[in-house]
C-alpha cells in the first residue's frame, strides 16, 4: 500500500451508552456482488475509568475479521444508514472496500484487533468517494471526525481533486461532519440521495489530521 499522509494517532474518547445512537454512513455507490500505513500499534497512556484510547490506522484486508465482528456489534439502523441492501448483507461489501486496489481505509482501534470505526476512501477517476461507519457505542465521540480529516489528508496527497459521499436526505451527521472540514460544499439531491461533494484543493487547515494524542 503507498504511503499516505494520514499518521499513526491515538485519541482519548470516552465511552457512552449504545442507546444514543445516531447511525453510520451510507455510500450509495455500488461496490462489486475499502496516520500512516504499517502494523505498528500505539495508544495513550494514562487512561482512567471514562477514558479509553482509540487508534486511527491504516486498514486492510488483514481487517476482515475485525470488521465482520464490528458488524454483528452495529445495530441494523446503523448498517442500514451506511450500506445499500438489507443490514444483514453489510459483510459482503467489505472484501471491496478494504482491498487497496479500490482505494484508501482507515480503522479506528480500541485495543489490537478490536474495531469501532471504519473509513474508505474510494477511487473514481481523479475524485474519491468518501464513506465512514462507527460502531454505536463509539458514535458522537470524535472518531468519524477525526477519520474524515485524515482521509481528506489521503486525498490531498493522492491528488484526487473532488471528495464526495452519497447519503440519505434525512440523514444529519454525515453533512454536519463534511460541514465541520471548513470545505465549500456542492449539494445535489435526487428523490431521498443526497450527494455532497467539495474540491480538495480548497482544504483549510483547520480539516488537516488531529495531533497524536489531540
Amino acid at each position: 500500500m503507498a504511503d499516505c499522509d494520514a499518521q499513526h494517532s491515538s485519541i482519548r474518547l470516552p465511552r457512552r451508552a449504545a442507546h444514543d445512537s445516531l447511525g453510520g454512513y451510507r455510500s450509495g455507490r455500488s461496490c462489486a456482488p475499502d496516520i500512516r500505513g504499517g502494523s505498528q500499534r500505539r495508544t495513550a497512556d494514562g487512561v482512567d475509568s471514562t477514558e479509553t484510547p482509540v487508534l486511527l490506522r491504516t486498514a486492510g484486508p488483514d481487517d476482515l475479521t475485525a470488521a465482520r465482528a464490528m458488524h454483528a456489534r452495529c445495530s441494523a439502523f446503523t448498517l442500514a444508514h451506511r450500506y445499500p441492501g438489507p443490514p444483514g448483507e453489510a459483510d459482503r461489501y467489505l472484501g471491496h472496500l478494504l482491498s487497496p486496489r479500490f482505494g484508501r481505509s482507515l480503522a479506528a482501534e480500541t485495543t489490537p484487533g478490536h474495531v469501532v470505526g471504519l473509513a474508505h476512501l474510494l477511487w473514481d477517476d481523479d475524485e474519491a468517494e468518501i464513506a465512514l461507519l462507527v460502531e454505536d457505542e463509539w458514535q458522537r465521540r470524535g472518531i468519524g471526525t477525526a477519520m474524515l480529516r485524515s482521509l481528506l489528508a489521503i486525498a490531498l496527497r493522492e491528488r484526487r481533486e473532488i471528495v464526495y459521499t452519497v447519503t440519505s436526505t434525512a440523514d444529519t451527521a454525515m453533512p454536519a461532519l463534511m460541514r465541520g472540514t471548513g470545505l465549500p460544499l456542492e449539494r445535489h439531491t435526487e428523490g431521498s440521495t443526497l450527494v455532497l461533494s467539495a474540491r480538495v484543493t480548497a482544504l483549510p487547515a483547520a480539516a488537516l489530521p488531529l495531533a497524536a494524542g489531540g
